[in-house]
């Protein structure tokens, strides 16, 4: 049987702040670049990628709209779990102690992660669009890096720097 995590309501800093800010801001641009360029679009636009970034799939430009979709469901939902650091699964046993420091470095990966996972919806709505406009001609060639990088990086950071000794 599992015990589960104290609850203890972290303080953002004025860093962490700026980033729920930021992630709203990109939200919004996301959203509103979705809008802006729906009515220029083809019918007919890229709706999936290959791993060298090429539109591989075509479909009705309203796919559009799922994409916004499940971007906005992943960021409410990190952002969400981001003030929830007692529902993780840490990797060290949460003391009196450490648990403002482990809570903090928890939460601050959360928010990174958010900024990661709009910016990366947002670039591939944005390429997709350009894509059906014929001003791209698809993802780019370091998409795949960026998004192995930029995905695992606060993970590895956030694992590392928890399990250092107190």
């Amino acid at each position: 049987m599992q015990i589960q995590n104290p609850i203890l309501k972290i303080k953002p800093s004025p860093l962490e702040r700026c980033l729920d800010v930021m992630n709203v801001v990109l939200l919004l641009i996301f959203i509103g670049t979705t809008c802006y360029y729906y009515g220029q679009l083809p019918e007919t636009i890229p709706t999936h990628f290959n791993i060298a970034g090429e539109p591989d799939a075509y479909g009705d430009k309203i796919t559009l709209f799922f994409l916004l979709g499940i971007g906005v469901f992943v960021f409410a939902l990190l952002y969400y779990f981001q003030n929830k650091p007692h529902l993780f699964k840490h990797q060290i046993t949460i003391t009196a102690d450490n648990i403002e420091e482990q809570y903090t470095k928890a939460i601050r990966m959360m928010r990174v992660l958010n900024t990661f996972t709009i910016l990366l919806f947002s670039y591939i709505q944005y390429q997709a669009i350009q894509t059906a406009l014929g001003k791209e001609e698809g993802l780019g060639q370091y998409f795949i890096i960026f998004v192995v990088i930029g995905g695992l990086l606060p993970l590895l950071t956030f694992v590392f720097s928890s399990k250092k000794k107190l």
